[in-house]
Protein backbone atom coordinates (compact mmCIF):
# COMPACT_ATOMS: atom_id res chain seq x y z
CA UNK A 1 0.00 0.00 0.00
CA UNK A 2 2.75 2.68 -0.88
CA UNK A 3 0.66 4.65 -2.20
CA UNK A 4 -1.68 5.54 0.77
CA UNK A 5 1.59 5.36 2.86
CA UNK A 6 2.73 8.67 0.89
CA UNK A 7 -0.87 9.87 0.92
CA UNK A 8 -0.82 10.06 4.87
CA UNK A 9 2.56 11.75 5.42
CA UNK A 10 0.97 14.89 4.61
CA UNK A 11 -1.87 14.59 7.04
CA UNK A 12 0.46 14.54 10.04
CA UNK A 13 2.32 17.52 8.64
CA UNK A 14 -0.41 20.12 9.09
CA UNK A 15 -2.05 19.95 5.64
CA UNK A 16 -5.40 21.08 5.60
CA UNK A 17 -8.46 19.51 3.84
CA UNK A 18 -10.10 21.68 1.01
CA UNK A 19 -13.41 19.27 0.93
CA UNK A 20 -16.56 21.19 2.19
CA UNK A 21 -19.38 19.09 3.50
CA UNK A 22 -22.63 19.92 3.24
CA UNK A 23 -25.41 19.09 6.07
CA UNK A 24 -28.62 20.23 5.12
CA UNK A 25 -30.35 16.69 5.67
CA UNK A 26 -29.53 14.28 8.29
CA UNK A 27 -26.81 11.60 7.85
CA UNK A 28 -28.76 9.12 7.41
CA UNK A 29 -32.92 8.12 7.84
CA UNK A 30 -31.44 4.53 8.55
CA UNK A 31 -32.13 3.63 12.31
CA UNK A 32 -30.75 1.46 15.07
CA UNK A 33 -32.64 -0.38 17.59
CA UNK A 34 -31.45 -0.18 21.29
CA UNK A 35 -28.83 -2.56 20.64
CA UNK A 36 -27.99 -1.29 17.58
CA UNK A 37 -29.85 -2.94 14.90
CA UNK A 38 -30.12 -1.41 11.51
CA UNK A 39 -33.57 -0.97 10.48
CA UNK A 40 -33.43 -1.11 6.70
CA UNK A 41 -34.44 2.04 5.07
CA UNK A 42 -33.38 4.51 2.35
CA UNK A 43 -30.22 7.17 3.53
CA UNK A 44 -31.08 10.73 3.26
CA UNK A 45 -28.15 12.98 2.78
CA UNK A 46 -26.71 15.68 1.49
CA UNK A 47 -23.19 15.61 0.98
CA UNK A 48 -20.55 16.52 -1.46
CA UNK A 49 -18.22 13.29 -2.54
CA UNK A 50 -14.95 13.27 -0.66
CA UNK A 51 -12.20 13.81 -2.81
CA UNK A 52 -9.17 11.33 -2.87
CA UNK A 53 -6.05 13.70 -2.07
CA UNK A 54 -2.93 14.18 -4.50
CA UNK A 55 0.13 11.96 -3.36
CA UNK A 56 2.17 14.77 -1.62
CA UNK A 57 5.80 13.62 -0.66
CA UNK A 58 6.62 10.98 2.69
CA UNK A 59 6.85 12.49 6.06
CA UNK A 60 10.55 12.84 6.42
CA UNK A 61 12.12 10.91 10.18
CA UNK A 62 13.60 14.56 10.72
CA UNK A 63 11.30 16.67 10.91
CA UNK A 64 11.07 19.02 13.69
CA UNK A 65 8.78 17.99 16.60
CA UNK A 66 7.48 19.37 20.29
CA UNK A 67 8.62 18.53 23.68
CA UNK A 68 8.87 15.07 24.58
CA UNK A 69 8.76 13.41 21.73
CA UNK A 70 11.00 10.01 20.78
CA UNK A 71 13.71 9.84 19.80
CA UNK A 72 12.95 7.84 16.27
CA UNK A 73 9.67 7.48 14.72
CA UNK A 74 7.67 3.96 15.23
CA UNK A 75 5.12 2.96 12.67
CA UNK A 76 1.60 4.01 12.84
CA UNK A 77 -0.34 0.88 11.52
CA UNK A 78 -4.25 2.48 10.44
CA UNK A 79 -7.34 1.09 9.28
CA UNK A 80 -8.52 3.78 6.70
CA UNK A 81 -11.55 4.64 4.58
CA UNK A 82 -9.45 4.45 1.47
CA UNK A 83 -12.26 5.02 -0.97
CA UNK A 84 -16.20 5.03 -0.77
CA UNK A 85 -16.87 1.67 1.52
CA UNK A 86 -13.98 -0.07 1.27
CA UNK A 87 -11.34 -0.43 3.98
CA UNK A 88 -7.49 -0.83 4.21
CA UNK A 89 -5.31 -1.83 6.51
CA UNK A 90 -1.51 0.70 5.71
CA UNK A 91 1.16 -0.65 8.07
CA UNK A 92 2.72 2.52 8.55
CA UNK A 93 1.21 5.47 7.25
CA UNK A 94 3.22 7.78 9.11
CA UNK A 95 3.39 9.35 12.73
CA UNK A 96 1.31 12.55 13.43
CA UNK A 97 3.04 15.50 14.63
CA UNK A 98 2.07 18.00 16.71
CA UNK A 99 0.06 20.99 15.25
CA UNK A 100 -0.45 22.98 18.52
CA UNK A 101 2.04 22.73 21.48
CA UNK A 102 -1.12 22.32 23.33
CA UNK A 103 -1.73 18.82 22.00
CA UNK A 104 -0.47 15.33 22.99
CA UNK A 105 -0.14 12.09 21.08
CA UNK A 106 -1.54 8.94 22.66
CA UNK A 107 -0.66 5.15 22.20
CA UNK A 108 -3.48 3.01 21.27
CA UNK A 109 -4.37 0.40 23.65
CA UNK A 110 -7.97 -0.09 23.10
CA UNK A 111 -10.25 1.60 20.81
CA UNK A 112 -14.41 1.41 21.31
CA UNK A 113 -17.07 0.65 18.73
CA UNK A 114 -19.83 2.53 17.87
CA UNK A 115 -22.66 3.09 15.21
CA UNK A 116 -21.42 5.93 13.93
CA UNK A 117 -17.69 4.58 12.56
CA UNK A 118 -20.10 1.80 10.33
CA UNK A 119 -22.60 4.25 9.22
CA UNK A 120 -20.29 7.07 8.31
CA UNK A 121 -18.34 4.68 5.96
CA UNK A 122 -21.79 2.77 4.78
CA UNK A 123 -23.69 5.63 4.49
CA UNK A 124 -20.84 7.86 3.32
CA UNK A 125 -20.85 11.39 5.53
CA UNK A 126 -18.56 12.49 8.12
CA UNK A 127 -15.55 11.64 5.64
CA UNK A 128 -14.22 14.89 4.59
CA UNK A 129 -12.25 12.84 1.60
CA UNK A 130 -10.36 9.85 1.00
CA UNK A 131 -8.06 8.06 2.56
CA UNK A 132 -9.58 9.26 6.06
CA UNK A 133 -9.62 7.67 9.32
CA UNK A 134 -12.30 7.27 11.75
CA UNK A 135 -12.79 6.10 15.13
CA UNK A 136 -13.95 8.12 18.01
CA UNK A 137 -13.16 6.64 20.94
CA UNK A 138 -9.70 5.06 22.74
CA UNK A 139 -7.49 4.57 25.58
CA UNK A 140 -3.95 3.99 25.42
CA UNK A 141 -0.97 5.85 26.92
CA UNK A 142 0.42 9.45 26.01
CA UNK A 143 3.80 8.90 24.50
CA UNK A 144 4.53 12.93 23.70
CA UNK A 145 3.73 15.80 25.04
CA UNK A 146 3.79 19.71 23.41
CA UNK A 147 5.13 22.37 25.43
CA UNK A 148 2.03 23.84 27.21
CA UNK A 149 0.39 20.60 28.30
CA UNK A 150 0.64 20.65 31.97
CA UNK A 151 -1.70 17.79 33.20
CA UNK A 152 -0.05 15.30 31.49
CA UNK A 153 2.80 13.80 31.46
CA UNK A 154 4.72 10.92 29.36
CA UNK A 155 3.35 7.23 30.32
CA UNK A 156 0.24 8.71 31.85
CA UNK A 157 -2.62 6.12 30.83
CA UNK A 158 -5.75 8.04 29.54
CA UNK A 159 -8.72 7.94 27.54
CA UNK A 160 -10.22 10.72 25.08
CA UNK A 161 -13.33 11.13 22.63
CA UNK A 162 -12.10 12.76 19.28
CA UNK A 163 -13.78 14.94 16.72
CA UNK A 164 -14.13 13.50 12.74
CA UNK A 165 -12.99 16.36 11.28
CA UNK A 166 -9.45 15.54 12.51
CA UNK A 167 -7.80 12.65 11.12
CA UNK A 168 -5.29 12.89 13.47
CA UNK A 169 -7.21 12.25 16.09
CA UNK A 170 -9.03 9.14 14.23
CA UNK A 171 -8.69 6.23 16.66
CA UNK A 172 -8.00 3.44 14.09
CA UNK A 173 -4.62 3.90 14.37
CA UNK A 174 -1.21 2.93 16.34
CA UNK A 175 -0.75 6.71 17.66
CA UNK A 176 -4.08 9.20 17.91
CA UNK A 177 -2.79 13.10 18.31
CA UNK A 178 -5.44 15.28 20.68
CA UNK A 179 -5.81 18.75 22.23
CA UNK A 180 -4.71 17.71 25.89
CA UNK A 181 -7.76 18.47 27.07
CA UNK A 182 -9.35 16.11 25.69
CA UNK A 183 -7.22 13.03 27.66
CA UNK A 184 -8.21 11.85 30.80
CA UNK A 185 -6.45 9.93 33.09
CA UNK A 186 -8.54 5.94 33.10
CA UNK A 187 -10.60 5.84 36.43
CA UNK A 188 -8.56 4.08 38.66
CA UNK A 189 -10.88 1.22 38.99
CA UNK A 190 -11.23 0.92 34.77
CA UNK A 191 -9.02 -1.36 32.40
CA UNK A 192 -8.24 0.32 29.27
CA UNK A 193 -10.69 -1.59 27.73
CA UNK A 194 -13.37 -0.71 30.15
CA UNK A 195 -12.28 2.87 29.92
CA UNK A 196 -12.59 2.54 26.04
CA UNK A 197 -16.30 3.08 26.26
CA UNK A 198 -15.95 6.50 28.07
CA UNK A 199 -15.45 8.71 24.76
CA UNK A 200 -18.80 8.01 22.91
CA UNK A 201 -21.16 6.56 25.27
CA UNK A 202 -20.55 7.94 28.53
CA UNK A 203 -19.69 11.50 27.87
CA UNK A 204 -22.66 11.72 25.33
CA UNK A 205 -24.94 10.71 28.36
CA UNK A 206 -23.13 13.33 30.63
CA UNK A 207 -22.94 16.08 27.90
CA UNK A 208 -26.52 15.59 27.31
CA UNK A 209 -28.11 15.49 30.40
CA UNK A 210 -26.01 18.10 32.17
CA UNK A 211 -25.67 20.66 29.22
CA UNK A 212 -28.73 19.87 27.27
CA UNK A 213 -31.33 18.18 29.50
CA UNK A 214 -31.19 20.73 32.41
CA UNK A 215 -30.04 18.08 34.68
CA UNK A 216 -27.95 18.86 37.99
CA UNK A 217 -24.50 17.72 37.28
CA UNK A 218 -23.62 16.51 40.90
CA UNK A 219 -20.26 17.96 42.56
CA UNK A 220 -17.81 16.16 44.85
CA UNK A 221 -19.18 17.96 48.04
CA UNK A 222 -23.31 17.42 46.38
CA UNK A 223 -25.40 15.22 48.98
CA UNK A 224 -26.54 12.17 47.60
CA UNK A 225 -29.91 12.12 45.80
CA UNK A 226 -32.70 9.81 45.21
CA UNK A 227 -35.72 9.54 42.97
CA UNK A 228 -39.15 9.62 44.97
CA UNK A 229 -42.48 9.39 43.80
CA UNK A 230 -42.78 12.98 42.77
CA UNK A 231 -39.84 13.37 40.98
CA UNK A 232 -39.64 14.58 37.99
CA UNK A 233 -39.65 11.65 34.87
CA UNK A 234 -37.12 11.46 32.06
CA UNK A 235 -37.94 8.95 29.34
CA UNK A 236 -35.25 7.15 27.19
CA UNK A 237 -36.06 5.11 24.81
CA UNK A 238 -33.32 2.72 24.22
CA UNK A 239 -32.53 1.93 27.53
CA UNK A 240 -30.08 -0.87 27.17
CA UNK A 241 -27.56 1.12 24.71
CA UNK A 242 -24.44 2.01 26.21
CA UNK A 243 -25.68 5.83 26.74
CA UNK A 244 -28.83 4.51 27.77
CA UNK A 245 -26.94 2.61 30.43
CA UNK A 246 -25.23 5.79 31.42
CA UNK A 247 -28.08 8.00 31.26
CA UNK A 248 -30.57 5.92 33.28
CA UNK A 249 -27.63 6.16 36.47
CA UNK A 250 -26.20 10.01 36.00
CA UNK A 251 -30.61 10.75 35.70
CA UNK A 252 -31.10 8.32 38.80
CA UNK A 253 -28.34 10.12 40.33
CA UNK A 254 -29.73 13.57 39.84
CA UNK A 255 -33.50 11.84 41.48
CA UNK A 256 -35.40 11.59 37.93
CA UNK A 257 -37.41 8.63 37.72
CA UNK A 258 -36.09 7.14 34.30
CA UNK A 259 -38.77 5.57 32.21
CA UNK A 260 -36.59 2.84 30.41
CA UNK A 261 -37.88 1.51 26.83
CA UNK A 262 -36.01 -2.13 26.31
CA UNK A 263 -36.50 -4.97 24.45
CA UNK A 264 -37.70 -8.33 26.83
CA UNK A 265 -33.84 -9.55 26.85
CA UNK A 266 -32.43 -6.50 28.00
CA UNK A 267 -34.98 -5.59 30.38
CA UNK A 268 -32.84 -6.30 34.11
CA UNK A 269 -30.21 -4.42 32.43
CA UNK A 270 -32.40 -0.93 32.83
CA UNK A 271 -33.78 -2.44 36.22
CA UNK A 272 -30.43 -2.91 37.70
CA UNK A 273 -29.32 -0.01 36.76
CA UNK A 274 -32.00 2.05 38.82
CA UNK A 275 -34.76 2.67 35.95
CA UNK A 276 -38.19 3.25 37.87
CA UNK A 277 -40.37 1.76 35.11
CA UNK A 278 -38.95 -0.33 32.07
CA UNK A 279 -41.10 -0.72 29.10
CA UNK A 280 -40.38 -4.16 26.44
CA UNK A 281 -40.97 -3.27 22.92
CA UNK A 282 -40.97 -6.75 22.16
CA UNK A 283 -44.04 -7.21 19.88
CA UNK A 284 -45.39 -3.75 20.47
CA UNK A 285 -45.72 -0.96 17.85
CA UNK A 286 -44.44 2.63 18.92
CA UNK A 287 -47.92 3.73 19.59
CA UNK A 288 -48.78 0.40 21.66
CA UNK A 289 -45.24 1.79 23.65
CA UNK A 290 -46.51 5.39 24.08
CA UNK A 291 -49.75 3.91 25.15
CA UNK A 292 -47.92 1.89 27.90
CA UNK A 293 -45.77 5.27 29.00
CA UNK A 294 -48.70 7.40 29.14
CA UNK A 295 -50.13 5.12 31.52
CA UNK A 296 -47.40 5.62 34.02
CA UNK A 297 -46.32 8.89 33.86
CA UNK A 298 -49.73 10.42 32.23
CA UNK A 299 -48.85 13.78 30.46
CA UNK A 300 -45.77 14.68 32.71
CA UNK A 301 -42.70 13.63 31.27
CA UNK A 302 -40.49 16.61 30.67
CA UNK A 303 -37.41 15.02 29.27
CA UNK A 304 -36.31 12.64 27.15
CA UNK A 305 -33.81 11.38 25.17
CA UNK A 306 -33.93 8.72 22.15
CA UNK A 307 -31.56 6.60 20.92
CA UNK A 308 -33.09 4.67 18.25
CA UNK A 309 -34.59 6.08 15.07
CA UNK A 310 -36.55 8.70 13.34
CA UNK A 311 -40.04 6.51 14.52
CA UNK A 312 -38.90 6.28 17.97
CA UNK A 313 -38.16 10.15 17.98
CA UNK A 314 -41.65 10.71 16.79
CA UNK A 315 -43.04 8.42 19.36
CA UNK A 316 -41.13 10.37 22.14
CA UNK A 317 -43.15 13.79 21.09
CA UNK A 318 -45.95 11.93 21.28
CA UNK A 319 -45.19 10.73 25.05
CA UNK A 320 -43.92 13.73 26.40
CA UNK A 321 -46.32 16.36 28.12
CA UNK A 322 -48.86 18.62 25.94
CA UNK A 323 -48.97 20.93 28.83
CA UNK A 324 -45.61 21.75 30.36
CA UNK A 325 -42.41 22.85 28.66
CA UNK A 326 -40.59 19.85 27.75
CA UNK A 327 -36.62 19.08 26.70
CA UNK A 328 -35.83 16.67 24.03
CA UNK A 329 -32.77 15.32 22.95
CA UNK A 330 -33.23 12.72 19.70
CA UNK A 331 -29.87 11.68 19.95
CA UNK A 332 -30.15 9.13 16.75
CA UNK A 333 -31.50 11.68 14.86
CA UNK A 334 -35.16 12.85 13.96
CA UNK A 335 -36.29 13.55 9.92
CA UNK A 336 -36.70 17.67 9.52
CA UNK A 337 -40.05 17.32 8.78
CA UNK A 338 -41.26 16.21 11.72
CA UNK A 339 -43.58 18.58 13.12
CA UNK A 340 -43.19 19.61 16.67
CA UNK A 341 -45.03 20.72 19.18
CA UNK A 342 -44.72 24.30 20.64
CA UNK A 343 -44.03 23.06 24.27
CA UNK A 344 -41.09 20.82 22.97
CA UNK A 345 -37.63 22.14 22.51
CA UNK A 346 -35.74 20.12 20.19
CA UNK A 347 -32.17 20.06 21.64
CA UNK A 348 -29.72 19.49 18.96
CA UNK A 349 -26.48 17.86 20.77
CA UNK A 350 -23.44 18.45 19.33
CA UNK A 351 -20.51 16.42 20.94
CA UNK A 352 -17.50 18.31 18.87
CA UNK A 353 -18.15 21.05 21.59
CA UNK A 354 -15.82 18.60 23.96
CA UNK A 355 -13.55 18.69 21.64
CA UNK A 356 -13.80 22.31 20.55
CA UNK A 357 -14.40 24.07 24.14
CA UNK A 358 -12.02 23.05 27.03
CA UNK A 359 -14.50 24.47 29.96
CA UNK A 360 -16.23 21.24 28.14
CA UNK A 361 -13.40 19.09 29.94
CA UNK A 362 -15.87 19.38 33.26
CA UNK A 363 -18.22 16.81 31.97
CA UNK A 364 -15.77 14.29 31.30
CA UNK A 365 -14.28 14.98 34.91
CA UNK A 366 -17.48 14.56 36.51
CA UNK A 367 -18.02 11.28 34.46
CA UNK A 368 -14.21 10.24 35.76
CA UNK A 369 -14.91 11.18 39.64
CA UNK A 370 -18.71 9.49 39.57
CA UNK A 371 -17.00 6.03 37.75
CA UNK A 372 -13.72 6.37 40.07
CA UNK A 373 -16.42 6.23 43.25
CA UNK A 374 -18.32 3.78 41.92
CA UNK A 375 -21.57 5.46 41.37
CA UNK A 376 -21.64 5.11 37.92
CA UNK A 377 -20.34 1.51 36.25
CA UNK A 378 -19.74 0.72 32.45
CA UNK A 379 -21.51 -1.70 30.28
CA UNK A 380 -20.40 -4.96 30.04
CA UNK A 381 -17.29 -5.25 27.22
CA UNK A 382 -17.09 -7.67 24.99
CA UNK A 383 -13.58 -7.34 24.19
CA UNK A 384 -12.61 -8.77 20.64
CA UNK A 385 -8.89 -9.64 20.46
CA UNK A 386 -6.48 -8.73 17.56
CA UNK A 387 -5.35 -5.12 16.94
CA UNK A 388 -6.65 -2.84 14.14
CA UNK A 389 -6.71 -6.15 11.68
CA UNK A 390 -10.05 -7.04 13.30
CA UNK A 391 -11.85 -3.38 13.29
CA UNK A 392 -13.67 -4.07 10.52
CA UNK A 393 -14.97 -7.30 11.20
CA UNK A 394 -16.11 -6.42 14.62
CA UNK A 395 -17.59 -3.49 13.34
CA UNK A 396 -19.75 -6.24 11.00
CA UNK A 397 -20.86 -7.67 14.62
CA UNK A 398 -22.08 -4.42 15.77
CA UNK A 399 -23.61 -3.66 12.32
CA UNK A 400 -25.89 -6.86 13.69
CA UNK A 401 -26.42 -6.24 16.67
CA UNK A 402 -28.39 -8.21 19.39
CA UNK A 403 -25.46 -7.23 21.48
CA UNK A 404 -27.37 -7.95 24.45
CA UNK A 405 -26.39 -4.43 25.97
CA UNK A 406 -22.97 -5.04 25.62
CA UNK A 407 -20.21 -2.67 24.59
CA UNK A 408 -17.86 -3.91 21.82
CA UNK A 409 -14.18 -3.22 22.26
CA UNK A 410 -10.74 -4.10 20.85
CA UNK A 411 -7.63 -4.49 22.75
CA UNK A 412 -4.58 -3.41 20.39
Amino acid sequence: MPSLRRLFSSCFTGQKSSTTVVYGKSPSSATTSDDGALEKKTADVDIKEPETKPIPAPLSSSSPSPTSSPSTYPPNKALVVAAKKTYALVPDIGYPTLEHESEVIIQTQAVGLNPIDWKSVDYNFCLPEFPWITGREMAGVVVEVGKDVKDLKVGDRVWTSTYYKSRRAGCFQTYVAVPAHTALPLPSNLTPEASACLGVAGLTAAMTLWNWLGVPMPTPTSPSTHSSPHSPFLLIWGGSAATGQFAIQLATLAGLRVIAVTSAKTAHIATALGAAHVVTRDERSNDDIVTAIREIAGDSITRALDLVGSSTAVACLRAVSTTQPVLFAPLALMSKDVVVPGNVRVETVEMKRFVMDEGARRFAEGLVRLVGDGKVRVPEIEVVEGGLEVVEGALERLKKGDLGGRKVVVRC
